[in-house]
Order: structure tokens, then C-alpha cells, then sequence
């Protein structure tokens, strides 16, 4: 009897063996998998970049487009190329608008060598009260414009010029796919129930976003204003668009315009106006007015939306941050139609498998 049981475990363990076997395998090839696919878009992310933006903002467009077609009974094509004009006007406005704001910070910059002054002075005292060993000749003005002016002005208007040309390039290739996707989307009627919920979902997230993002840049814009910080339109357009960056873009919002104010005004009521109303309007129109309107919304864990923007920021840089959560929906919604990847979904989701 021993050697009977003896000899069937043997046997269970020789089955279970290939089972553990394949099991590594299966991961193994995951994590190549991922990889290889982390590689493949870093090395492609020139064209990919333009091309999944297009995608994602003729998702955008594909019901704008439909509600045009079916009020004013246009045709198909008639109604594809009034949403094309939406979308792509606006971008090549915002394309030189923001290479103006660029040469108009620089401009502003310079006209404050004064406050300038003062805060490096400032900063210099702090450090010597504190007995921190740093040179006190690098706080003052003289020193610190030599140092950028030799040996960090080429590197800057080169970084700048070169910032300018990507986008540049960037935008047109934008134009160019969505020439395409608008020209094949007059012809083309989607039937995949998969689609059409990544369509449905990613376009109601990017429009419910871009209201919300307008309503705090007008709000923002209107305290700049009645302060009068300098560049108070830029600082409303480039809270907009840093709005698109999950959780990180609207502190980096608050934070920009604060060394101008201080610059201004120094440290007084102005200064924690700029602050504290700007913050007060993030909070309550993205904390607590966007998550009522979008209600499930992304259905993702505020931690999933963290990792998937370290993720794409890393592979895909700026451009990366904004995709990353149409990006992540998309993947969690394919995810969650798949019977073997559905317990994935349900980890993106802040929902641990039983």
C-alpha cells in the first residue's frame, strides 16, 4: 500500500510539473510581451504621438459631428468637414499662441531685474543666517546673468527653437491624420459594440474635461486680471491645457504664475490671491464638480490613473501625461471584455479579485 500511494503521488507531482511549467511560461512571455511593446512604442512615438492625439480628438468630434448632421439635415460629409474646422482652427491657434507666450515670458522676465535682485538677495541672506556654505556672489544679479547669458543662453534659445519646430511638426501631422480620419469617417459607419463604448466613453470624458478645464481658465483668468499679473491670458490658456494632466497639471496651473506675482508684487495680498483662488477653483470644479458630471466616468482607481501617467510620461514624455487616461480607459475597457484579462480590469478599477 505505501508504494501504491508513494507511486501516485509521484504521478501528481509529474502532471502538476508541465502545469508550473506553463504557468512561468505564460509570464515570462507577459513580460517580454510588455516590453517589447514599452520599446516599440518609445522608438515609434514621433508618429504615434500625432496619430493617437487625432484619434482621440475625431472621437471627440464623431458626436458633435452627428448632432450637426441630424439638427440642420446636412449631409454626411458636409457635417465631417464642420467638425474638422472645430477642431483644427482652434489647434493652430493654440500652436501660436503658445510660441508667442514663450518669447512674451522672456520679454517679461527681463523687465524685472529689480525683484530679481531682491529675491536672490533674499535667498542669499537665508542661506548665510542658516551658515549653508554657498558663495554669496552667486545670489547677486551680475553674477547669476553672466552664468546664463555665457553659458546656458545658446543651450536655452536652442532648446526653445528646437521645442518650436516639434511642435510645429507636431500639429501638422495632428492636421494630417485628421484630415484622414474626417475624409474616411464620411464613409465609414462603426457596428463594434467595443468601439462604439471606447468611442462613447472617451468622448464624453474629453468633453465633460474640456467644459470643465474652460470654466476654470475663465475663472482663473478673471482673478489674474482683476490683480494685474502680467501674461493673465496666458496663465488662463496654460491652465486649460494643464488641466489634461491628471492630479500633477493643475498644481503645476497654480504654481506658474506665482514667480511673476512675486515678482509684482512680492509677498502680500496680491500674491496669496494668485494662490489661494486659483487652488480653491482646481479643488471645487475638479475635485467635486467634474467627478458629479462624469459620475463612473473612466472607472479608474486614482492610483491606476498615477501609474498610467508615470508610465506614458516616461515612454511618450509631455504628450504622454495628457494621453495617458483616454490611453488607460481604452486599455481597461478592452480589458474587461476579455474573460482571461477581466481580473486586470478589476485591479485598474480599485476592485481586488475574490
Amino acid at each position: 500500500m505505501p508504494e501504491k500511494q508513494n507511486t501516485t503521488i509521484n504521478n501528481t507531482e509529474q502532471k502538476n510539473v508541465p502545469e508550473v511549467y506553463r504557468k512561468i511560461n505564460t509570464i515570462c512571455l507577459i513580460v517580454l510581451a510588455a516590453v517589447s511593446l514599452t520599446i516599440a512604442l518609445a522608438y515609434t512615438k514621433t508618429i504615434l504621438i500625432p496619430l493617437v492625439i487625432s484619434v482621440f480628438i475625431f472621437t471627440m468630434v464623431t458626436p458633435i459631428t452627428r448632432y450637426i448632421r441630424v439638427k440642420f439635415k446636412l449631409a454626411k460629409w458636409l457635417s465631417m468637414l464642420i467638425g474638422g474646422a472645430l477642431v483644427i482652427i482652434p489647434l493652430i491657434f493654440i500652436s501660436i499662441f503658445l510660441i508667442q507666450s514663450i518669447s512674451n515670458f522672456l520679454k517679461v522676465i527681463s523687465s524685472y531685474q529689480q525683484n530679481i535682485t531682491a529675491l536672490l538677495t533674499d535667498i542669499g541672506n537665508f542661506f548665510a543666517e542658516h551658515n549653508i556654505p554657498i558663495s554669496q556672489d552667486f545670489f547677486e544679479f551680475d553674477t547669476l546673468s553672466k552664468i546664463i547669458s555665457v553659458d546656458y543662453g545658446a543651450s536655452i534659445m536652442k532648446n526653445i527653437s528646437g521645442m518650436t519646430i516639434k511642435l510645429l511638426s507636431g500639429t501638422m501631422l495632428v492636421i494630417l491624420f485628421l484630415f484622414f480620419l474626417f475624409i474616411g469617417g464620411s464613409s465609414t459607419k462603426i457596428t463594434n459594440p467595443l468601439i462604439k463604448e471606447i468611442q462613447n466613453k472617451i468622448s464624453a470624458y474629453l468633453f465633460i474635461h474640456i467644459i470643465m478645464s474652460i470654466v476654470t481658465g475663465v475663472c482663473v483668468g478673471i482673478v489674474y486680471y482683476s490683480v494685474g499679473i502680467k501674461l493673465a491670458f496666458t496663465f488662463a490658456v496654460l491652465t486649460i491645457i494643464l488641466n489634461f494632466i491628471p492630479n500633477i497639471g493643475s498644481v503645476i496651473a497654480v504654481l506658474l504664475p506665482l514667480p511673476i506675482a512675486y515678482m509684482q508684487y512680492g509677498f502680500g495680498a496680491h500674491f496669496l490671491i494668485v494662490l489661494l483662488i486659483p487652488t480653491a477653483a482646481q479643488i471645487i470644479i475638479g475635485s467635486i464638480l467634474e467627478p458629479k458630471f462624469l459620475g463612473n466616468g473612466m472607472d479608474l482607481h486614482p492610483v491606476t490613473i498615477i501609474s498610467s501617467l508615470v508610465f506614458w510620461a516616461l515612454v511618450w514624455g509631455i504628450p504622454g501625461a495628457f494621453l495617458a487616461v483616454p490611453i488607460t480607459s481604452a486599455v481597461h475597457i478592452i480589458l474587461s471584455k476579455i474573460e482571461p484579462t477581466k481580473v486586470f480590469a478589476e485591479i485598474m478599477s480599485g476592485r481586488l479579485p475574490r
